[in-house]
């Protein structure tokens, strides 16, 4: 079965909702005219890493929650990204995953705040993960540093998925870690990868680009530069994962009983 997907690359204005609003959703219709399934946008893509406003972003969040989900019924697309969201009077960073003919968005909060970024300070970490049934296959969500914890990601692969989608906002300093790290959870878990990436100044930094889509081999199918907003859609072919998985046999060979035995002699 060969799906479309999209990736969705593009500058974020920190602060500025209604600016990246309308690139976002430029790019949403690009990708329906595409005749794709599904658009990965970047991580806090609306707001932007304005984290001393969280309060008025998160109420941003609710109100787009509904032009969101009728572009996804309209077009019949997935649409992922991250935004910040509240509950109980905390903050947190989730991706929403807005699906045709659903009411409500699936989500995940992310679970491993990055602390360079203040997350730690502003933002409650998750605590579970969450895996889609999409009528193609099983996806998992994951947000930027999460990428750096292959344990993560392990747990996913283990949950059966066959693609992991990523908003991230990545800078430019460790691109060459961005690039590395997704092609090693793919091949780790044999899996696609479907990753937006921002490009253009974060603060007194610049983010990374390289927004990219990989195979189960670790190979990207398709990769932005470093610099340049684009919409990619390309098609993945997910009979490529048994064909991988046949080849090297990894999963089978997993001893999960020792693992976790090495975990728990850590006493964490």
């Amino acid at each position: 079965m060969v799906i479309n997907v999209s990736i969705a690359q593009f500058a974020i204005t920190i602060g500025e909702p209604e600016k990246n609003l309308t690139t976002g959703l430029r790019m949403i219709e690009q990708a329906a005219a595409e005749g794709s399934s599904l658009i990965q946008l970047p991580e806090l893509w609306v707001s932007g890493y304005d984290l001393d406003k969280c309060e008025a972003h998160s109420q941003k969040s609710l109100e787009i929650i509904d032009l969101l989900q009728g572009l996804a019924d309209k077009h019949n697309l997935a649409i992922g990204g991250s935004y910040i969201t509240t509950r109980d009077g905390k903050y947190f960073n989730s991706y929403l995953l807005f699906l045709p003919g659903l009411a409500l968005p699936r989500h995940y909060d992310k679970t491993h705040l990055f602390r360079l970024l203040d997350e730690d300070i502003h933002f409650t970490p998750g605590d579970s993960l969450t895996v889609v049934d999409l009528a193609w296959g099983k996806v998992g969500l994951a947000i930027c540093y999460d990428v750096r914890f292959p344990e993560l990601i392990r747990a996913y692969g283990n949950r059966g998925i066959d693609c992991l989608l990523v908003a991230a906002q990545w800078g430019k300093k460790r691109s060459e870690h961005w690039r590395t790290l997704l092609s090693a959870r793919a091949i780790e878990n044999q899996i696609f990868i479907v990753a937006a990436n921002a490009v253009g100044p974060i603060f007194e930094n610049e983010l990374a680009g390289y927004s990219a889509v990989l195979d189960p081999w670790g190979t990207p199918v398709i990769e932005a530069d470093p610099v340049n907003p684009a919409l990619f859609t390309v098609g993945i072919d997910l009979s490529e994962i048994n064909q991988v998985r046949q080849t090297v046999p990894s999963k089978k060979d997993q001893r999960l009983e020792l693992y976790k035995h090495w975990s728990d002699e850590l006493d964490l």
